[in-house]
């Protein structure tokens, strides 16, 4: 039984009778986990069981393809198709500009065979225009039969080597604000040279192809709505703050939409696989250009990422972090440069950030009493401050000899509350003769102990300390 969904709206309560009736929620207002949740269970967003893919795919690949046949009659597509082949440098070029899945099994099968082959193709192509805008000039344009043969030549030859959707998308969008003009002598000489002769038989191939256009983009919509549950889903797992997950939600659909004009179902491939890729990296994009005060260029951050997965999968060999010239070695990269790129990624701190417990091995000339309260002959002594800290330390000292010796041990050298300076955990690890990752283990499971046995102490260990 399917499992009933209770609404999240609240019964408002009774007012009392002499009570102000409070300002109403101004329509349209919801929270962010209320957008969240409309997302996650509206049923426009169930996924496609695989038959139901198969068949939107299908008529996706239809429509598309019934635009270009619309298309190959407009003389600037031709001219446009030339441009495309001189873009295509290399193999890759011709997988993005072209479908790869439609391309002549030779040329599929060895790619850098492909941009001879497409020179050859370009030479028809310009041909083709040729013969079209003479036929278009001529008295035989009128005949329908030599219309429609004309047309039928160039379908095919166009057909030979389909465009990318995002190049058929991009001049269906051309032709639709030329034919959407309204009729001038200036837009009559530009149906003339760039389209065809008679306005009226242009009008009805673009009704034809707008036709082809809408329902393509409402099998578009259904594919991209039943994928929005795993753009929620990438994107609660890369943001780290409540706050900011609906911004990231929609730099994945942006994501999504890429994908989705990028897709090439004819390979068989699953769309949710190819798409997870997109998302990613337009969520990690987003997050590098929005987390930084200071932006750093992307190709920087894929080289910072470079160093410190070296350096975690060195901590995890041998139990300890690097040297510079240790990752010098492993990176095959200059030390200056890693020196370089250390100091980049370094996160700026704001001068009204509140100073916290491990500012103090960063200044060793800041007390307990700069942070607490100054002695009583100050006139800036504050004693709300003064006896919280009292009141905490006492706290924190019940709270340490409770613990076992060697973790009571652990948690006085790392703070410094036997009288001496704060250890470091490089410190700390050569005492126990221990790596650092295992002391930095130890220090996590200390601090598990007290806030697990000493409620009174994680209670007010924020609003004392911080």
């Amino acid at each position: 039984m399917a499992r009933k969904i209770q609404s999240r709206t609240k019964p408002a309560k009774p007012a009392a009778p002499d009570s102000v009736e409070p300002e109403a929620v101004a329509p349209g207002f919801e929270t962010t986990e209320d957008a969240i949740f409309r997302q996650l269970y509206d049923p426009g967003c169930t996924p496609l069981s695989p038959d139901e893919a198969e068949s939107v795919w299908g008529e996706i690949d239809a429509r598309t393809d019934e635009m270009r046949s619309c298309l190959a009659q407009f003389v600037f597509v031709l001219e446009e198709h030339e441009r495309v082949v001189d873009l295509c440098r290399t193999p890759d070029d011709v997988t993005s500009l072209f479908v790869e899945s439609k391309l002549p099994d030779a040329v599929r099968a060895n790619l850098p065979s492909a941009l001879p082959a497409l020179l050859k193709w370009k030479a028809e192509i310009a041909a083709s225009r040729r013969e079209l805008t003479a036929f278009y000039a001529g008295p035989d344009f009128q005949k329908k039969a030599a219309r429609e043969a004309i047309w039928d030549r160039s379908r095919k030859l166009l057909m030979r080597y389909p465009v990318s959707t995002l190049k058929v998308m991009e001049w269906y969008h051309v032709a639709s604000s030329w034919c959407t003009t309204p009729g001038s002598p200036v837009m009559d000489e530009l149906f003339r040279s760039r389209l065809m002769p008679d306005r009226e038989l242009c009008l009805s191939v673009f009704r034809t192809m707008k036709t082809a256009f809408e329902r393509m983009e409402q099998l578009r919509q259904r594919i991209l709505y039943s994928h929005l549950r795993l753009v929620i889903s990438l994107a609660k797992q890369s943001c780290g703050q409540p706050q900011q997950l609906i911004d990231v939600v929609q730099e994945g659909n942006i994501g999504l939409v890429k994908a989705l004009d990028r897709f090439d179902s004819s390979l068989g491939h699953k769309f949710s696989t190819y798409a997870t890729w997109w998302i990613r990296h337009e969520i990690m994009r987003a997050l590098a250009r929005q987390t930084r005060v200071i932006r750093i260029p992307q190709h920087m951050l894929a080289t910072i990422s470079r160093i410190n997965r070296a350096e975690q999968a060195y901590v995890k060999r041998f139990g300890a972090e690097p040297t510079v010239e240790e990752l010098a070695a492993e990176l095959e990269m200059p030390k200056a440069r890693i020196h370089a790129i250390r100091q980049m990624a370094r996160q700026q701190i704001s001068l009204q950030a509140p100073i916290r417990s491990n500012a103090l091995s960063d200044d060793s000339e800041l007390t307990q009493e700069d942070r607490f309260g100054a002695p009583a002959d100050n006139d800036d002594f504050n004693p709300e401050l003064h006896l919280s800290f009292q009141f905490l330390r006492d706290v924190v000292h019940k709270a340490v000899d409770s613990l076992p010796e060697r973790d009571r041990k652990f948690i006085r050298m790392r703070f410094g509350l036997d009288g001496r300076e704060p250890m470091t955990i490089r410190q700390i690890a050569e005492e126990f003769h221990l790596s650092r990752e295992r002391i930095r283990q130890i220090e996590s499971s200390v601090f598990e102990k007290l806030r697990r046995s000493n409620p009174e102490l994680a209670s007010h260990w924020q609003d004392s300390l911080y």
